[in-house]
């Protein structure tokens, strides 16, 4: 029995040795040996690895997930600021457009004014009838145009959205940048129709100024016209339609309020010349008239510009019967000059002798001394212009007996040289 235990124990010690590669220190156990508490050591620090770098990942993702939030603030931030930059820029184009929009329709109401006033005072008859239609077609469009939409002008901007205090969260800016954004589209719509009625009035207005400009530069002709159809007009009535026509020639085709009062003031003078016209034509109506209207456009022919006006009697300073004739003259030197002429019927009836003839010479002699007072002739008494008046008659050629020679006698040679600086 005892020796099969050590032959065991041999055994054990011998395999043992074999599986042992190297030899055993005494004290320290076999690098297998079950007593290897070193062994845990490395085991232990594993583990410590691998939790520290779970808690930098989920670090990590942390930091991340800041950084997104921190991201999506920024970028509704920048929503925000953006939908607020969008509305501010739209209103103050809106705030621009609304002044040239409230400009627009000032000029326009001030054009149409212009062109109502001047259609009011333009009666038929006295102006360019294709002038007058051309500006009444413009004016209604005018007209049109400012009825349209009238409290266009007086459109408010959209107000900023409320509240005006910032928000913070999320969804709270991005629903405030949306109210931004609605309003910007309200400003945005506002300016559109600001610049479109703009464009319709200025357009209008173009239509009006171009039209009224070519009306007035008609009126220089229909004046003149008018003019040469009241030739017979008293001096008076002749005087204010020249004025007239002198104002609308020095301010031209311009067109503001001040063309109202051109328009006003030239159909007026030529209503009282139309008038005053017709009355002496009524005078001179009769067996006479034509002979008479010779007689005038003679004496006008030889007057150098001065007005004439003329009155016919059957007398004048006891002459007028039984192959007599006779005339008298005034003469005004207050500018422009004018002067009035009596003749008797006589002078009509006998027209167109030479006596006559030479009679009414004599009377435009007194009658162009308006002309030239002051520079040629300055005649101080009654026989200063009776000579002055038959030397002007001889000196225009004039030398029959009614030019003043016969009763007033032969003025001087000097005078009747002098005379013909006078025309």
């Amino acid at each position: 029995m005892t020796g099969s235990t050590r032959a065991d124990g041999i055994g054990i010690l011998a395999l043992v040795t074999v599986e042992l590669d190297e030899p055993v220190t005494p004290g320290e156990p076999p690098a297998d040996s079950p007593i290897d508490a070193p062994a845990e050591a490395p085991r232990g620090r594993v583990w410590s690895r691998r939790v520290i770098w779970s808690w930098v990942a989920i670090g990590a993702l942390l930091i991340a997930g800041v950084i997104a939030v921190l991201l999506m603030f920024d970028a509704a931030n920048d929503r925000y600021d953006s939908a607020i930059g969008r509305y501010s820029a739209a209103a103050v184009e809106a705030e621009a457009q609304l002044e040239q929009l409230q400009q627009a329709e000032a000029d326009a109401t001030y054009t149409s004014d212009v062109a109502v006033g001047v259609l009011a005072a333009a009666a038929d008859g006295y102006t360019d009838a294709a002038a007058k239609a051309d500006l009444a077609v413009h004016g209604g469009e005018l007209a049109a145009a400012l009825e349209s939409d009238p409290d266009l002008a007086e459109t408010r901007i959209a107000s900023p959205p409320r509240p005006e205090s910032r928000p913070f969260w999320i969804t709270d800016l991005d629903r405030e940048a949306e109210r931004w954004g609605a309003a910007t589209v309200r400003v945005d719509a506002s300016s559109a129709a600001f610049e479109q009625r703009t464009e319709a009035l200025d357009a209008a207005e173009a239509g009006v100024v171009e039209s009224g400009v070519v009306f007035m530069g008609t009126l220089p002709a229909s004046a003149a016209a008018m003019d040469a159809a009241t030739g017979s007009a008293r001096n008076a009535d002749r005087i204010e339609l020249h004025a007239a026509i002198e104002l609308i020639a020095a301010i031209g085709s311009s067109w503001n309020l001040d063309a109202v009062a051109r328009v006003e003031r030239y159909v007026a003078a030529a209503t009282a010349a139309q008038a005053s016209h017709a009355a002496e034509e009524a005078e001179k109506a009769g067996p006479l008239h034509d002979r008479r209207v010779a007689v005038e456009a003679f004496a006008r022919s030889i007057a150098g510009g001065v007005l004439l006006e003329f009155d016919w009697a059957p007398e004048v300073n006891g002459y007028g019967f039984d192959g007599s004739y006779a005339g008298t003259a005034t003469w005004t030197a207050a500018d422009p000059g004018f002067s009035s002429i009596t003749l008797t019927d006589s002078v009509a009836a006998m027209w167109p002798d030479n006596g006559v003839a030479s009679l009414v010479a004599h009377e435009v002699g007194h009658a162009i001394v308006s002309k030239c007072y002051g520079e040629i002739i300055s005649p101080a008494s009654p026989e200063e212009n009776e000579a002055w008046a038959t030397a002007w008659a001889i000196g225009m050629g004039y030398t029959a007996d009614g030019n003043g020679e016969s009763i007033y006698g032969r003025p001087s040679d000097e005078l009747i040289e002098k005379s013909k600086a006078c025309r």
